[in-house]
């Protein structure tokens, strides 16, 4: 008999059950189960016992992972864990992206993927960091390095490794981005977008955008199921925080909206894209936007550093200067606290001079 098991006489015949102790049940090793086939039970069973006692020997500290895994071994098992699940969908992708990055770094004859987690260095942490800021950029090696601490901690949380390598990592500081559009330059993009059929759903994304100050993310998924045309308003559920946000359609954009909608109802997305593998209607995606954009900044002779995410900024910045409340603009943007805008406020001229008048009134 198999070590953790009964064979027990059941009305349907004989069966195997696999009681393994309750440690390992805790911690998501093994769990009890029951073999009614003996082929399995002969198979499967003495590679449960093994997992116990990897276990019992410190090899395996949690489901199928230990201080032998590998880093994707490792994240693979956190992406089961209920953290992150919790996380926003956005971010989940964005986790995994980041990921594939650090996974695929190169460190000696390795890839950082295949590194034991007991192996990992504060060296091997730092050489990779230099390579992800110095291959894409810094941002990108704070981000790499953010996300891949946040794998080792939750080593640490479940005693798997004893300290965190990458917390001993020097990162560099990297300037905050700044590029905002100014309303010509808006009214200039949507100029151009709106002269080809081919560019219209991306200057109406722009445009959706830059007047309810949104994330491209959000409105390139929005769905006409969103969008009350009687009552002229449009609700959005941010994909970063979950926030949810109900906003005013202007004449403009309803019109737009109206015509949009008389060619495109027959499918779900508001600013879909027709799929050339099976013809299917999807939301634009990121690099697909970036494309466009660039065919349209270039034929309209705009500067190449403005991004369509800027806009978002942009709006949120007139907002400030305009001296709208600031549980106003969060009723636009969706964010959770005044402190949230503090990125958006800028030292100018304009606000100083009316600061300064208003105190000598």
């Amino acid at each position: 008999m198999y070590k953790y098991t009964k064979k027990i006489n059941l009305k349907t015949g004989t069966a195997w059950r696999f009681c393994p102790p309750q440690d390992a049940i805790d911690a998501d090793v093994v769990r009890n189960q029951t073999f009614r086939d003996g082929r399995a039970a002969r198979y499967e069973i003495p590679r449960l016992v093994e997992k116990v006692e990897a276990f019992r020997r410190g090899d395996i500290i949690a489901g199928d992972i230990g201080p032998g895994s590998t880093i994707i071994q490792v994240y693979k098992y956190y992406t089961t864990t209920t953290h992150f699940k919790q996380l926003a969908p956005n971010s989940q992708t964005t986790y995994d992206s980041t990921m594939d990055a650090v996974f695929n770094t190169r460190i000696g004859s390795k890839r950082l993927g295949q590194v034991k987690i007991k192996n990992l260095t504060s060296a091997n942490c730092s050489v990779a960091y230099e390579q992800w800021c110095e291959d894409v950029s810094v941002s990108k090696g704070n981000q790499c390095a953010r996300i891949l601490s946040l794998i080792l901690n939750f080593c640490v949380s479940i005693d798997i490794i004893m300290y965190n390598p990458m917390s001993k990592v020097r990162k560099r500081k990297h300037e905050t981005r700044d590029t905002t559009w100014t309303q010509s330059q808006v009214e200039k993009f949507l100029d151009v977008a709106f002269t080809k059929f081919e560019w219209r759903n991306l200057g109406l994304i722009a445009l959706m955008c830059y007047e309810w100050a949104q994330r491209p993310t959000d409105i390139r998924l929005l769905k006409w199921s969103s969008i009350n045309f009687d009552e002229r308003k449009v609700k959005i559920k941010q994909t970063k925080r979950g926030a949810t946000v109900e906003l005013p359609i202007s004449d403009e954009i309803l019109a737009m909206l109206t015509q949009q909608k008389e060619d495109w109802d027959f499918q779900e997305y508001v600013v879909p894209h027709q799929r050339p593998s099976d013809g299917a209607y999807r939301p634009l995606n990121i690099n697909q936007v970036s494309l466009i954009a660039n065919e349209i900044k270039e034929a309209g002779a705009l500067p190449s550093e403005l991004l369509i995410g800027d806009l978002r900024k942009s709006a949120i910045n007139e907002m400030i200067d305009a001296e709208v409340d600031h549980l106003a603009i969060m009723s636009v943007t969706g964010h959770q606290n005044i402190a949230s805008l503090n990125p958006y406020q800028k030292h100018t001229y304009a606000a100083a001079k009316s600061a300064l008048e208003r105190r000598n009134k």
